[in-house]
């Protein structure tokens, strides 16, 4: 039988080992990319974005391929936020667009940041699945910081909201796709459609989840932490941005 929305919790020792393996694979992965020389830099990234599609390929053929991990359209689907940015890191990693990278990059730091902090493992605990896991979510925040550091990957000023009205407008499509996969599609593995959490609340501790509020009330608190996240990044990343010079910026700079 699957466990679904498995909460690790800091009282079990692999939670620890999820925090340990993200902050050792983080540092490790940027320090390789730093040591890369110049004509490296190009086929390696493209080789870690076909490594990057490999891995968010993994959970749906996992699923196919373990007996017990039966597929299912309302859990197996790689249509988590999570889920979706690692795939669209991974294209970007060949098509470099600055575009791409603001819808990713704010979703990816402040997604991997808490997916790690509060790990909750949607198909199950398997141990391949918790490292899975860690080599997502890690990527998740740590590409990024490459992109930048290495690749010529660059915010502006008004970009935090442009990545919010992105996450905004995705987040309340998957309100109907869920809505449609639990009314009209056969579940074969019990548990109902609830990507990007936006039908029911995950069951994690967090301060902007408030216990009881029901649907949608819970979301209100949940897109102003975002707001005011996306708000924080930019303002960190302004202050380290030393490159950049623009007056009176509006907002489709």
């Amino acid at each position: 039988m699957i466990n679904y929305d498995v909460s690790i919790l800091p009282s079990e020792a692999r939670y620890w080992f999820m925090i340990l393996g993200a902050l050792v694979c983080g540092f490790l992965f940027v320090k390789y990319f730093d040591n890369l020389s110049q004509e490296k830099r190009d086929p390696y990234l493209k080789r870690l974005g076909v490594v990057l599609l490999l891995t968010a390929s993994f959970l749906p053929i996992y699923t196919i391929l373990i007996p017990e991990h039966l597929f299912s359209f309302h859990r197996s689907l790689p249509l988590h936020f999570c889920s979706l940015n690692i795939w669209l890191i991974g294209v970007n990693c060949f098509v470099r667009s600055r575009n791409l990278f603001v819808y990713t990059f704010f979703m990816g730091i402040i997604g991997g940041f808490y997916s790690v902090l509060t790990p909750l493992l949607t198909v199950g605990d398997a141990p391949l699945v918790i490292v899975h896991y860690i080599i997502v979510h890690t990527a998740l925040f740590t590409v990024p910081i490459v992109m930048i550091r290495l690749y010529g990957m660059r915010l502006k000023y008004y970009d935090w909201i442009r990545g919010y009205l992105f996450a905004a407008a995705i987040s309340t499509v998957m309100v109907f796709i869920n809505s449609f996969l639990n009314l009209y599609v056969e579940n074969t593995g019990g548990a109902p459609a609830n990507y990007m959490f936006v039908s029911v609340a995950p069951a994690v501790s967090n301060p902007f989840l408030f216990e009881g509020l029901e649907w949608p009330f819970y979301l209100i608190p949940i897109h102003f932490g975002l707001l005011l996240h996306m708000l924080i990044i930019n303002i960190i990343y302004r202050k380290r941005e030393k490159n950049t010079i623009v007056t009176q910026p509006q907002l489709w700079q």
